[in-house]
């Protein structure tokens, strides 16, 4: 929707230029100023979107990065398909918008036909600079590019003429053409249907006055537009001289006074108008085709500067879903001062919601949890401060890389190994004399409960560390708010990750720079081989520490293989917005 937004934003520069043109020259003589200005303002306001002042733009956050419990992947692929199949008032905004386009486009089409078809029916006489087609029993005078359309009753030929021949001199029809592709373009825009009538009342004016000044003087040339005011009028393609809506301002514009030298300080102004929408542009608007930056910030390797203050700063990450029992949930993950806590809020078959925070739950009520809701805490790792991400791996380093030896091959069924008595330590000094020594604890009884060994580690507990250190959030996708959720799928063969493909991404930025960390990660996990997905999410903070909602995600097609791969934890990437 990127296209859509420059629309807009062009759109309202260009409502800004009419309307100081409205304002301060519309009773202007200088007719080719006005001109000038019309037609450049058209060509400046599709300019300014794309430039922007990088010295006037805050510092960037840092990101933050939290390690989350994963969500099923049935969950995601359910909410995969419901975001394709349906209909979203961006597609209706899309498609009115090509529907408005193509009309407008065949309306012109037709105008050209009609013209064309004129030029072939009638005769046509060369001339040196242009061509005139005489159209038979009519009342009516036009002109388009070198073709001078004139009726066999339109009286005073030769005056028509020297009107006409001032916009074929001045290339009135280029302007004219110009604004029709501009009207397709922008055919939502009201002022743009108001921009052309001024253009093509500004083409009559400089015709009006050029041939008056040929004539005797402005009154008689005055008393022949009066006298002829109910001519036919040409194509809307065309320079008409008998445009009776026009008549009255012609001649109030042709007896006026002309402005003086001073008058022309007012286009001046157009400057500061420039100066100060590119300013608004920089500031008010988050877009990604910002190509031209005038004045960029100064960086220090790369990455912008920022202060140390930054990093202290809450952030909150806010997701909901439903539980495996069908019980809806919003989970809500709180970073105050270096302390992570997480609160659920879990919504009752009959509509009442429960609050719980994992740092106040007893034992019992996180097996109510687990047991009534099927809702468990997620686990969190919090990295305060991102470390630049380490150089890739060059192929020549993978080849050179020492291979530890492999470990002595076990002793033969029906021998006794050797077993032999290293002394690591020297043994413990004597006592001194009347020192008590405490004798070494009893073994358990035979009866006794020994507390149960510690949970094993989690084997991808270095991958999730790995992605959340050194995922940068780009800061492209940090100034235009895009957040969401990457998927990703990859194998895994004797402990080495490969064969990484993306199932669904958000923006092409986001979606490399997971691709990035990943490719990069070269640990050796302690897994069976086989194929595995992974979510990353990519969220944003506001001003006031709140998650900003999730953008449109991009849908790729699945690139996964045919059976069920793994889902692991899905790692959340936390930035503050631009």
């Amino acid at each position: 929707m990127n296209w859509l937004y420059y629309l807009l934003e062009a759109n309202l520069y260009l409502c800004v230029f009419y309307a100081c043109y409205c304002l301060f020259l519309n009773k202007e003589t200088h007719y080719t100023l006005n001109r000038a200005y019309l037609l450049l303002s058209c060509v400046v306001s599709f300019i300014i979107p794309v430039v922007q002042i990088g010295w006037l733009k805050p510092g960037h956050q840092p990101a933050q990065t939290f390690i989350v419990k994963g969500v099923p992947q049935l969950q995601t692929q359910a909410e995969t398909t419901t975001a394709a199949n349906r209909l979203t008032t961006n597609d209706v905004l899309i498609y009115a918008y090509i529907i408005g386009v193509v009309v407008l486009a065949a309306l012109l089409i037709i105008k050209f036909y009609q013209l064309l078809r004129l030029t072939k029916l009638s005769k046509t006489r060369i001339s040196d600079k242009y061509k005139l087609v005489n159209i038979e029993g009519t009342n009516t005078a036009f002109s388009f590019f070198n073709y001078l359309f004139i009726g066999t009753k339109t009286a005073a030929n030769h005056i028509v003429i020297k009107h006409e021949l001032v916009h074929i001199r001045q290339k009135h029809s280029a302007d004219i053409v110009f604004l029709e592709l501009i009207k397709i373009i922008n055919w939502f825009n009201p002022f743009i249907y108001l921009l052309q009538i001024s253009l093509k009342t500004i083409h009559e004016y400089i015709a009006d006055e050029q041939t008056a000044a040929e004539e005797s003087d402005a009154i008689s040339y005055s008393s022949f537009l009066v006298s002829n005011a109910y001519g036919l009028s040409g194509s809307a393609l065309s320079n008409s001289f008998f445009n009776y809506n026009l008549l009255k301002k012609r001649i109030i514009m042709l007896n006026q006074k002309r402005s003086g030298k001073l008058a022309r300080l007012k286009y001046l102004a157009a400057v500061p108008i420039s100066c100060g929408l590119l300013c608004a542009s920089t500031l008010v608007f988050s877009k990604t085709y910002g190509f031209i930056d005038l004045l960029p910030k100064h960086q220090v390797n790369g990455m912008p500067t920022a202060s140390a203050a930054d990093t202290n700063k809450t952030a909150t990450v806010t997701r909901t879903y439903n539980t495996s029992k069908g019980y809806k949930f919003e989970e809500t993950g709180y970073l105050n001062n270096g302390k992570t806590d997480y609160r659920v809020m879990i919504t009752e078959k009959n509509g009442e919601q429960k609050e719980y925070y994992k740092s106040k739950t007893s034992p019992e009520e996180l097996a109510m949890l687990k047991n009534k809701y099927g809702y468990t805490f997620p686990d969190a790792q919090f990295f305060a401060k991102l470390p630049p991400p380490p150089p890739p791996v060059q192929a020549s380093q993978k080849l050179n890389r020492q291979v530890p030896p492999p470990p002595p091959a076990p002793p033969k069924k029906g021998k006794k190994a050797k077993s032999v008595e290293v002394d690591l330590l020297p043994p413990p000094p004597p006592p001194a004399n009347g020192e008590n020594v405490a004798p070494p604890p009893p073994p358990p009884a035979a009866g006794e409960n020994v507390p149960p060994p510690p949970p094993p580690a989690d084997p991808f507990y270095e991958l999730y560390r790995y992605i959340g250190r050194y995922t940068r959030y780009p800061a492209k996708a940090r100034e235009n708010h895009l957040t969401g959720r990457v998927i990703l799928t990859f194998n895994i063969n004797n402990g080495k990750i490969s064969d990484v493909k993306l199932v669904r991404g958000v923006d092409e930025s986001i979606d490399n720079e997971v691709l990035r960390v990943l490719n990069q990660f070269d640990g050796n996990l302690a897994v069976k081989s086989g194929f595995y997905s992974i979510p990353v999410y990519m969220g944003l903070q506001d001003a006031n520490d709140h998650a900003l909602p999730p953008t449109q995600p991009k849908i790729y097609q699945a690139t996964a293989p045919n059976k069920p791969s793994t889902t692991l934890r899905e790692v959340v990437v936390i930035g503050y917005g631009a």
